[in-house]
């Protein structure tokens, strides 16, 4: 049972408290009603007015209540609005988003539409958005390229920004809300597009109204086959497909950002803009840049055990390898190594690298004992190099994906907790 009630005996003052228990949990503030003894000397007693939980690293709090998704531990599931990876892995990011931010999968006629209003809104990105990427070194971090296009892309709205026009213009309006998060999505996929073309020194190419989400972002990128001029199908399907497996992930590092910024009560980009933030981490979406750093710098699959040897000593990180939800096997995982079969990662001197470090830790007791296996960022960052990506943008591509997750979080945060 989710409910019932918690009894507990304070051995400091003897005293008996009740605390009610809903959806497996208790209400952080009910544990105010125990305090310390009034005559105790340490000052940790008298502070936040009773009983408080530490948690570093929200380890184990919940900090909202939602229905976007949700991660079955114990049967290693990921649901969607309660459907299974299965159930959505042929949806494309149209059908992913209206179900995640909306709460239901659209019909072919509200695809259709949010396809042609978020091409709309790409086209109607200003000039000054592009300049401000353009000014600086192509040499710059990605992620840091992206931060000043959505900074350029916000000045150009400032009537979207609460502060400066209305304390309550997302909350008191919900169609505001998501004319906000359909730009705030058109802009972050020109801002990436323009990023990676800056980067690799090629020309940006604007919207197509007749195109998808992705293939947008694709054909802006310039990430085209040069037979077609159209995006390679394959690549493209992949890119689709493990989409699907980023849209969202609980609350993730990218997302907690999102919502910490949201507390504020401010407009969806500059929520973004945390999120990006966040994402610049090795333990977060930089941890796809760090594991291909590691592999590299190991060289050969020889090397191997030497590295297991320094993880295991504390001396090296194995970045990719467990994760905090999971103490078995990353659903995730199973779904991506099907992702692979069609890009060939074999050709990939670090996959191989890789393959040999899976191998010796799924034999080593201390991985075993310690229930870490490979997760969703070991293997998938093959899935973007193979599409044609340089590991240093893969933060940025991973951000393409998860902003359903965010904007999905973010109105559900102002439709619900900040009232």
């Amino acid at each position: 049972m989710s409910t019932g009630t918690l009894f507990i005996r304070d051995s400091r003052t003897n005293l008996h408290y009740e605390i009610p228990i809903n959806r497996n949990a208790v209400r952080a503030t009910d544990l105010q009603r125990i305090r310390a003894p009034s005559a105790g000397t340490d000052r940790a007693d008298q502070v936040g007015h009773g009983l408080r939980v530490h948690d570093p690293g929200l380890q184990n709090t919940t900090v909202v209540e939602s229905a976007i998704s949700f991660s079955d531990h114990e049967r290693g599931q990921l649901l969607f609005r309660g459907y299974t990876l299965e159930q959505l892995w042929d949806a494309d990011f149209e059908g992913m988003f209206h179900l995640l931010v909306w709460g239901k999968y659209p019909t072919a006629h509200q695809r259709a539409e949010l396809s042609r209003t978020l091409a709309q809104q790409m086209q109607e990105i200003p000039d000054s958005v592009h300049e401000t990427i353009q000014n600086l070194p192509p040499t710059t971090s990605p992620l840091s390229l992206i931060l000043a296009g959505l900074a350029a892309y916000l000045s150009s709205i400032p009537e979207s920004i609460p502060a400066s026009s209305d304390a309550s213009l997302y909350q008191k309006n919900i169609d505001i809300a998501d004319q906000m998060i359909l730009k705030t999505t058109a802009a972050y996929a020109v801002v990436f597009a323009h990023v990676y073309c800056h980067r690799k020194g090629t020309a940006w190419q604007p919207a197509s109204p007749d195109q998808t989400y992705y293939e947008n972002l694709f054909t802006m990128s310039g990430m085209l086959d040069q037979t077609t001029q159209r995006p390679d199908p394959t690549r493209l399907a992949c890119f689709r497909r493990f989409a699907m497996l980023n849209a969202d992930h609980g609350m993730a590092l990218s997302v907690f950002s999102t919502l910490v910024t949201a507390s504020s009560l401010t407009d969806p980009v500059s929520c973004l803009m945390s999120a990006v933030s966040a994402a610049h981490g090795p333990l977060h979406f930089g941890t796809t840049e760090s594991a291909q750093r590691a592999l590299r710098e190991i060289g050969d699959p020889s090397r191997v055990p030497a590295f297991i040897d320094e993880v295991k000593a504390g001396k090296r990180k194995l970045f990719g390898y467990g994760h905090r939800s999971y103490k078995g096997i990353d659903p995730r995982v199973h779904p991506i190594r099907n992702i692979l079969k069609d890009l060939a990662p074999e050709s990939n001197p670090l996959y191989k690298i890789a393959e040999a470090i899976e191998m010796a830790a799924s034999r080593d007791e201390y991985f075993l004992s310690r229930g870490l296996y490979p997760n969703a960022d070991f293997y998938g960052n093959f899935v973007f190099t193979g599409i044609g990506f340089e590991p240093e943008i893969i933060p940025a591509a991973m951000l393409s994906h998860r902003i359903m997750g965010i904007m999905a979080h973010w109105r559900e945060y102002m439709g619900t907790y900040a009232k």
